[in-house]
């Protein structure tokens, strides 16, 4: 080849060679940020820490402290945290659950790639906030709360599994749409239907009659069934003034008045049987009915439906089908806030029963 040939070839090769150097950079450049581009992709789940066992109990963990017990959650989400109490769940009260609920739908407003919301909360009184929170929550987002029997500090604790799982579940997709959940013990479990039924057992939380919806297994979230039988209700306060009484042998209606003078504004009353209840406290219940008090009737046995005579449906009393004492009083707590009339908080009885669409 002539002089002048081979300086052809060597100034055509150049920028072949420059080209070919290029690619080889971007694909070594593309490799190495490759992990950060799939961390930067996780779905991003915030945790709202509010107490509990699985803060640590008598020496409570913070939400960082919290997280810090499950590394392993930096490859299922991106985490952010906040405080919004450090109580006891045995000291929480309508007011705190009403302050939870707001927050989890500000968060959602704020920032529409949210995934999803992790509460953690003690058990004590976890089943009435997470259906408090349920019955407030705005939109189809989940929201996952995890608790544990045994605090961080002992060798068997369950609360970082629990944790790892709520994290798990508020990041999936396949979550979307099913309300507020509780998970312990590997299992998935619906706000609506929800409850502790062990003071220490780590399989304390069932959903009698109704079942669990789902499970973590593996990793992997399986959602066997979605929760129908919700209730949407929007209010800017609740009403914490609501009781609870239980009717026993021999109830003859005392605390049905003592509450009503005390100056209460709602009453849940758990019945015998299916609706069973004594003249005395029938003439309690038209006592505080005639001083617009809100009475629901639900049974104690904490199971089946209740059905309230003719006679207790002329003067307003509202039929609790087949929620619990606990759960009834939660759904007061928040629809006298909303300043709902009797026939409005029957029909949200009704459609959280499934008797009605």
């Amino acid at each position: 080849m002539s002089a002048a040939g081979a300086m052809k070839c060597r100034l055509l090769y150049q920028p072949l060679r420059t080209l070919a150097s290029c690619v080889v950079w971007l694909a070594v450049a593309l490799r190495a940020a490759a992990p950060s581009a799939a961390a930067a992709e996780l779905p991003r789940v915030h945790l709202l820490a509010t107490g509990g066992t699985i803060s640590g109990g008598q020496q409570p963990l913070d939400a960082a402290g919290v997280t810090a017990l499950v590394p392993g959650v930096k490859q299922i989400a991106a985490v952010s945290m906040e405080d919004v109490t450090r109580v006891g769940s045995s000291r929480m009260t309508p007011e705190l659950q009403f302050k939870l609920a707001s927050r989890i739908n500000e968060l959602f407003t704020k920032d529409p790639a949210l995934a999803g919301i992790v509460v953690t909360h003690g058990t004590d009184t976890l089943e009435e906030t997470a259906f408090l929170v349920d019955l407030l929550l705005a939109g189809d987002r989940p929201v996952v709360f995890a608790a544990a029997q045994r605090p961080p500090r002992e060798t068997d604790t369950d609360g970082p599994r629990n944790l790892l799982n709520a994290f798990r579940i508020a990041a999936s997709p396949t979550a979307r749409g099913t309300g507020v959940l509780v998970t312990l013990n590997d299992e998935i479990h619906s706000a609506r239907y929800v409850r502790k039924t062990h003071a220490i057992a780590v399989e304390a939380f069932q959903s009698p009659w109704a079942g669990s919806v789902g499970y973590v297994d593996a990793g992997h979230v399986i959602l066997t069934r979605r929760p129908a039988a919700r209730v949407t209700i929007a209010t800017s306060r609740v009403e914490p003034n609501v009781d609870l009484i239980t009717l026993t042998a021999g109830s003859d209606g005392h605390l049905i008045r003592a509450a009503t003078a005390a100056g209460v504004k709602g009453i849940v009353v758990e019945v015998f049987g299916r609706g069973n209840v004594p003249p005395a406290i029938v003439e309690a219940v038209q006592e505080a009915r005639a001083k617009d008090v809100a009475v629901v009737y639900t049974t104690r046995t904490r199971g089946g439906r209740v059905e309230v005579d003719q006679e207790s449906r002329k003067v307003g009393v509202i039929g609790g089908e087949d929620l619990d004492g606990l759960k009834a009083r939660m759904l007061l707590v928040a629809a006298l806030g909303a300043g709902a009339a009797t026939e409005t908080i029957q029909e949200w009885v009704n459609r959280l029963a499934g008797s009605r669409p």
